[in-house]
């Protein structure tokens, strides 16, 4: 069988500094720097025995920069000379953390795109949700990457969170247009098993987040966002998150770290074990559960899915008979659902 060419990397640094309350990603507070040298020494000799060229690479976590700029560099520096061109190289950073000598070693290592966690402009809902920055170093961040030039920069925001108002999304609204971020991930409050949030049996208000939701659709539109993706928006469409396209369209990418997943020519895989010992375990997607998680992920771009593209095609041949046909619109080659925010009621019916 012929291998498929990976060209998405994934990579997963787990350290924080506190733990937020919404959270269910391997993180650990260590601050133990034995464990977090060997962490990154053990990424970086992976990283090393890997010979691809990638068109993105995504380090998440956790809280990448929580590194010191010495581990940082260490960490970056054998994926400066694996990308092609044209790439996307994203970090997420926490905004309390980004310094000038750090946006330094990350410009000099090729990062081209920072993914800034901010989840709100409310600083006692920040509190709340354990975050230790509060919205004035979020302004002094940007300040710092504008500064340096650094100008893709994505903030993830979260809607219906506990205490979230009206006034706290009009807020971060007059947050967003006044620092031009242009791209912005609004997630609704998700309570995942391992959060401490779930633990403390919090409760999602539906009414409360079906309203944010139109509100922050209305606010979108009148600043003349692109919404690509259910909970991604961009200024234009040079802003898109290339990385996260390539999860939606289900191509190749390799993940490296604890708890990273990846897939490799229908081989989906997690890195189990534990924070300096782990190995992938890994399983084979059939067509069923292939065509499955094309439809699953495709969908959610509001563009749809490529028809003209043959796995995709066979796809949707496959699952056509499940597929609720007054709910997708098929036209010039693509499959969308006819209203994004109904995507659940379309999948309901294929898986």
């Amino acid at each position: 069988m012929t291998k498929n060419k990976v060209e998405h990397l994934y990579i997963h640094i787990p350290f924080c500094q506190e733990i937020c309350t919404y959270c269910d990603f391997y993180r650990t507070k260590t601050k133990d720097p034995n464990i977090i040298n060997s962490y990154v020494k053990k990424i970086v000799s992976e990283i090393k025995e890997d010979n691809n060229q990638y068109k993105t690479i995504y380090i998440e976590g956790g809280t990448p920069n929580f590194l010191n700029d010495n581990l940082l560099d260490e960490l970056l520096s054998p994926l400066k000379n694996k990308l092609q061109n044209n790439y996307e190289f994203t970090i997420e950073a926490n905004p309390e953390f980004i310094t000038s000598s750090q946006i330094e070693t990350l410009l000099k290592n090729n990062v081209n795109r920072i993914s800034m966690g901010v989840q709100t402009t409310n600083n006692n809902i920040l509190k709340l949700l354990r975050r230790t920055h509060n919205i004035e170093n979020v302004i002094e961040a940007i300040n710092l990457l504008h500064k340096h030039n650094m100008k893709n920069i994505s903030c993830d925001f979260i809607y219906n969170l506990p205490l979230l108002k009206n006034s706290d999304l009009e807020e971060t609204f007059n947050f967003i247009e006044k620092y031009k971020i242009n791209h912005i991930s609004f997630y609704s409050l998700e309570i995942k098993e391992g959060s401490i949030l779930n633990k403390q049996k919090y409760q999602i208000n539906v009414d409360k987040e079906e309203h944010h939701l139109e509100q922050i659709k209305a606010y979108f539109n009148k600043l003349n966002y692109y919404r690509y993706e259910i909970s991604n928006w961009a200024l234009e469409p040079a802003y898109y998150s290339k990385h996260n396209i390539a999860y939606w369209d289900l191509k190749d990418w390799k993940a490296i770290g604890i708890s990273g997943f990846g897939l490799e020519n229908n081989i989906y895989y997690k890195n189990n074990g534990t924070i300096l010992d782990w190995k992938k375990e890994e399983s084979e997607w059939d067509d069923n559960e292939l065509f499955e998680n094309i439809f699953i992920m495709g969908l959610r771009k509001t563009n749809g899915i490529d028809l003209s593209v043959e796995r995709n095609k066979k796809a949707y041949l496959y699952l056509k008979n499940k597929i609720n046909h007054n709910l997708v619109i098929i036209e010039n080659n693509y499959i969308r659902a006819k209203n994004i925010d109904l995507l659940n009621d379309i999948l309901i019916d294929i898986i």
